[in-house]
């Protein structure tokens, strides 16, 4: 079979592009070792529960649990993430908004139909999104491959730990029953005959519903207008509602606030760590974006809880500027 490599953004599994009974498709060899098998069933397990609730991931045409090996649907190679910014570069907004519009409908639909009959013993990571995630995985990450490995700046550790604590332990008292695909940014979007498809869902598990859409609102990649944002988090309350599945929560804001700040510094510690340590460069561009949308939302948290984050956000923003 005739094969062309895929390049991943900081995956270590290998993708190429061969023909499958006559078809155009993508094989996806695992990383090596027990992990990457684990993360190739779950890709397989989590891919086959989403397509049969009607979330428009590729298909999965073979699957090896011995090898880990998977033959899947050949989505093309359009980014969300390259139409987006193809609209913003003309300051066509409504058709930008038109576009993450069809985004949240597919959000919620994987949200809420995603959650059923979801079985946690699918997941190769952590099956469910609680706080002791939120502080090793988001908090610590942020701070270790961040602040200190990738800028090397100095800070008041024990103080932004406390603050962390804060933060972290105001997930559990969250409802953490949707699906969450964790990753949901339009890097992992992709536009396929002009329909909207979801990558990269094989860290799948339970949890909130403000984190997937802090991920796609503020998503570095794009960067987009606040007010676009502003929008985007209105209709997609109004689409609940419309739904009949609206959030019933006292303080829906606060709840998305926590969660962006939550997602962003876990981004921040993503950049850092592939580029330290895996030598890509390609995401050094993303850390102002997201570092300067990290501080807007801190800014709004109303807070004193996060004077030391703030600061240090603050510091890091004037370092990359």
């Amino acid at each position: 079979m005739n094969r062309s490599e895929i390049c991943p953004d900081g995956s270590d599994r290998r993708f190429s592009r061969t023909i499958w009974n006559g078809r155009s498709a993508v094989s996806i060899s695992p990383a090596p070792g027990s992990r990457g098998l684990r993360e190739a069933q779950s890709f397989y397990l989590i891919g086959r529960h989403l397509y049969g609730k009607g979330v428009p991931v590729p298909r999965i045409y073979s699957y090896c649990s011995t090898s880990g090996m998977l033959i899947v649907e050949d989505l093309g190679d359009t980014k969300f993430q390259h139409v987006a910014l193809g609209l913003l570069s003309k300051a066509d907004f409504s058709s930008l908004l038109q576009m993450y519009k069809k985004v949240l409908d597919l959000l919620v639909h994987m949200q809420f139909e995603g959650a059923k009959a979801f079985d946690t013993s699918w997941c190769w990571q952590d099956p469910i999104y609680d706080s002791r995630l939120a502080w090793e995985k988001e908090a610590l990450y942020f701070m270790e491959a961040f602040i200190k490995g990738f800028l090397g700046m100095d800070c008041d550790e024990d103080t932004l730990l406390t603050e962390f604590e804060g933060l972290t332990r105001q997930v559990d008292v969250l409802d953490l029953g949707y699906f969450l695909h964790r990753d949901f940014q339009s890097r992992n979007l992709m536009v396929t005959d002009g329909v909207i498809r979801v990558i990269d869902f094989q860290g799948g598990r339970l949890g909130p519903w403000g984190y997937d859409l802090a991920s796609i609102i503020h998503d570095p990649y794009v960067n987009l207008p606040w007010d676009v944002r502003q929008a985007l988090y209105e209709y997609y309350l109004s689409k609940t509602e419309e739904l009949g599945k609206g959030l019933c929560r006292e303080c829906p804001r606060k709840e998305f606030t926590l969660l962006a700040i939550l997602r962003l510094l876990q981004a921040l510690g993503a950049y850092g760590s592939l580029s330290m340590k895996k030598g890509k460069a390609f995401f050094v561009s993303f850390m102002l974006p997201a570092l300067e949308s990290l501080r807007a939302v801190l800014e709004t948290w109303h807070e004193t809880s996060c004077l030391c984050l703030i600061s240090c956000v603050r510091r890091a923003v004037a370092e990359l500027s």
